[in-house]
């Protein structure tokens, strides 16, 4: 367990998915209008979206923001280096810093993948963390592992999701219960196999929580020049210290992690509003298109001209 002296009850044992969920998605696409497409809207309640993908989709480079991923109906694989992620109606995923995750949708016209996306609230899980702390007489420990994961859904959040799916038809239901809904949530994922990262990425000291803060400077500023020893001096850390801790958190060494995002930003710039190759290469901070353009069908598998062609959407 990566919880010290936090002891766990049966409720955690992999439980029935209840069918009712897959009859709240489809209403609730119905109800914001993906019934007859792929997509992601925000919901009525602030800090939750709902998508779907009717489709098969092929491993493609996806843009992971912080926050809990439910599949409602199909399965998702994600690869993140030498990390595979299998998430499904069985297993939520948990992604604590923007990460971008290399994907495999599994679905079809007939059984489209369905879920929601739910940000972390980063006050509620820091006093939920305290709470039980406190109660526990114990403290959340970090074992030093990448800071995505998957967790086993428990029936006590299978609970909560479908009410949540439920209040999610009425915005005054949703401003009203919802977010009681989602502190439940986060305090049964606290329990998980799995809580640990959720109590450090709120740990203002920890080694989670000032990568996360390197990581939000890097996704505001990415289009400048960032310097890999102006970044440890952020965190704390010396240059070597940074690089090995960022590593075993990302997965990938700092540079490697600000070009992908300076890719994926490229990529988002095209599809979502018709930036030209070497407008967009410029606006994430690339001063040579013909790098940009290696770069981008290195990681990619499709040069900047043919990316429309791809047929993933940006999570």
């Amino acid at each position: 367990m990566k919880i010290e002296n936090i002891q766990y009850s049966t409720v955690n044992l992999p439980v029935v998915i209840p069918a009712v969920l897959t009859t709240l998605a489809t209403s609730l696409c119905e109800y914001y209008g993906l019934a007859q497409r792929s997509g992601r809207v925000d919901t009525c309640l602030a800090g939750i979206r709902l998508f779907r993908i009717d489709g098969y989709r092929k491993y493609s480079p996806q843009m992971y923001e912080q926050g809990i991923v439910i599949i409602l109906q199909g399965r998702k694989i994600g690869h993140l280096n030498q990390h595979q992620f299998n998430y499904d109606p069985q297993r939520c995923l948990l992604v604590t810093t923007p990460y971008p995750i290399v994907c495999e949708t599994f679905a079809s016209h007939d059984q489209p993948l369905m879920g929601i996306n739910i940000d972390f609230d980063i006050i509620v899980i820091g006093q939920l963390v305290a709470m039980i702390e406190a109660q526990q007489h114990s403290r959340f420990d970090y074992e030093g592992s990448c800071g995505v994961a998957t967790a086993q859904m428990t029936e006590r959040m299978y609970r909560s999701v479908e009410q949540l799916l439920e209040v999610l038809h009425d915005p005054l239901d949703a401003q009203v219960i919802g977010p009681s809904l989602i502190r439940q949530l986060f305090y049964y994922l606290l329990h998980s196999e799995q809580g640990y990262l959720l109590a450090q990425y709120c740990e203002q000291d920890s080694v989670l929580a000032k990568i996360s803060a390197v990581i939000d400077y890097v996704q505001q500023h990415y289009a400048t020049k960032l310097h890999v020893h102006e970044l440890a001096a952020m965190a704390g850390m010396s240059v070597s210290v940074f690089h090995k801790v960022f590593k075993q958190v990302v997965t990938d060494p700092p540079l490697q992690y600000i070009k992908k995002i300076r890719l994926n930003n490229a990529k988002t710039l095209m599809l979502q509003q018709g930036m030209a190759a070497n407008v967009a290469a410029g606006q994430v901070g690339y001063e040579s298109p013909t790098q940009f353009s290696r770069e981008f069908k290195r990681y990619f598998g499709l040069p900047p001209s043919k990316i429309h062609e791809q047929t993933g959407f940006i999570r």
